[in-house]
């Protein structure tokens, strides 16, 4: 039987009942988000659907834990958040969920800003960071072909009024003008599709896959995309190592 989440009017799955226990033990899904199967008419909380079905955790999670022994065993009752913590039988601790997704590029992004700022070359570089990252998200979108097309289209661009230059002469300066800004134009939409697919790519993985309720702002997107996605890869990168999933 096939299980939908919802969460704050947004509407994730579907998942399978061992994929809800498994997400409610990482802290990703909350035991008071709602739920329905594909036969309910209403929707009800996560743990009423869980009940009494024992949410097994992974040895290694849990600190001191003899491998032998299993870990324990967690119970839905016992409440879970964006922590990641969550009461195990006996009432120890579980120790912070880590998700088993690839690990994104862990860089301040202020970092990326300021080094950027010297070294205008390494904007484009962590671009490219970034986006080998989201293809190992996401292997089947294409966002990388229109960023690396756009580019080339821009690097064309410059190349065009450079070598039309000299080539001009006495001519009107709107001959080598118009052709230049016309290229631009089109490698600058073409890196905005791919940055806006890469969004797009970033957002259904995080909504899907590892669902966290990842939203990535349009505005934001277009004005500071690499620093931007970075914010939230860091933010992403300390919830895998601590549990704990800081506030958009």
């Amino acid at each position: 039987m096939k299980y939908y989440i919802q969460r704050q009017l947004n509407e994730y799955g579907p998942y399978t009942l061992a994929d809800l226990q498994r997400y409610v033990a990482q802290g990703s899904i909350l035991l008071t988000d709602l739920t329905r199967s594909e036969g309910m008419r209403d929707w009800v909380p996560v743990s009423q659907v869980i009940g009494n079905i024992p949410v097994p955790v992974p040895a290694a999670a849990i600190p001191g834990a003899n491998p032998a022994y299993g870990g324990g065993t967690v119970f839905a009752g016992g409440g879970t958040g964006y922590s990641g913590a969550a009461t195990v039988y006996g009432g120890a601790a579980a120790a912070p969920a880590v998700s088993t997704g690839p690990m994104p590029p862990d860089f301040h992004w202020a970092l990326v800003l300021l080094i950027g700022f010297f070294c205008g070359v390494f904007q484009l570089v962590w671009l490219f960071v970034e986006a080998g990252f989201v293809k190992k998200l996401d292997r089947e979108s294409n966002f990388m072909g229109f960023l690396i097309g756009g580019i080339a289209t821009e690097v064309v661009a410059f190349i065009i009024i450079f070598a039309s230059g000299g080539a001009a002469g006495d001519r009107d300066p709107s001959f080598v003008v118009f052709p230049f800004f016309i290229v631009l134009l089109a490698g600058v939409v073409l890196q905005y599709v791919g940055l806006f697919k890469m969004r797009s790519a970033i957002e259904n993985y995080y909504n899907t896959v590892e669902p966290i309720n990842l939203r990535l702002s349009g505005v934001m997107t277009f004005f500071f995309a690499v620093y931007y996605f970075q914010y939230h890869f860091s933010r992403i990168a300390n919830w895998k190592k601590t549990g704990y999933l800081q506030p958009q």
